[in-house]
């Protein structure tokens, strides 16, 4: 990879702008701070999750009270810069999820991440049309996939799970946001494969006399490295 971390997380800064830059490098700084405590891993994703809901809520205070001075800069508030807040939490769920069961499951570890990287193709095959009209920059159903005006009801499970605001929301965002998810938590499971493969590599964490260490480095920018990489290089 030749970009550096820093450079990721700015290009992630440069989609957003003002008035959210702000509140995204509050959320990934808060992320860091959870995951440099010295907690199983379990409690420190759970700890992330509820950043992630503080920093959610914040962000829709603040666009509600905002607004949106046309329709393109409605599109580009679902498109790009709501998903980018709400993946985080969505990872985060299910990263718990996966923790969990690796902790109390005597399962190979390995078979494990190996199941979780079926689940995340099913998601793409699932979703193979949007995911290949996000990623080609298309933007011709962006009025019916971005405007408010054209959102569908609460009708998939999907759309509810972390999206409880019924006036800050589109059709598709919820699938951008899982999208990105997906994507992040792709790049997690490789890193912990790559870790049992060779133990003294260092991956997303080390775990020593079974207990998961605090990460030595800034977490965030491992999951918008991930959230960065192109679908080829995760499928």
């Amino acid at each position: 990879m030749t970009e550096t971390m820093n450079s990721i997380i700015e290009s992630q800064t440069d989609i957003l702008k003002s008035p959210y830059v702000q509140l995204f490098r509050n959320l990934l700084k808060e992320i860091d701070e959870c995951m440099a405590a010295d907690l199983l891993e379990t409690d420190r994703f759970q700890n992330c999750f509820w950043v992630c809901v503080k920093w959610n809520k914040n962000l829709r205070e603040l666009a509600l009270m905002t607004g949106f001075k046309n329709g393109l800069e409605e599109i580009k508030f679902f498109r790009d810069i709501k998903p980018r807040f709400s993946c985080f939490t969505e990872f985060f769920v299910i990263a718990s999820e996966a923790a969990w069961f690796v902790c109390k499951s005597g399962e190979d570890r390995s078979i494990f991440w190996k199941e979780e990287i079926e689940k995340h193709l099913r998601f793409c095959n699932r979703y193979a049309f949007f995911i290949n009209y996000f990623e080609s920059g298309n933007q011709i159903y962006d009025k019916e996939y971005f405007l408010r005006a054209t959102a569908e009801a609460f009708s998939d499970i999907q759309s509810k799970m972390l999206d409880e605001t019924p006036a800050l929301r589109s059709s598709k965002d919820w699938l951008v946001r899982s999208y990105f998810a997906h994507k992040m938590y792709f790049g997690f499971i490789q890193a912990k494969l790559a870790e049992i493969d060779n133990p003294s590599k260092q991956g997303c964490n080390k775990t020593i006399n079974g207990r998961s260490q605090p990460m030595p480095g800034r977490f965030s920018e491992l999951l918008v490295s991930y959230l960065n990489s192109k679908p080829e290089e995760g499928i």
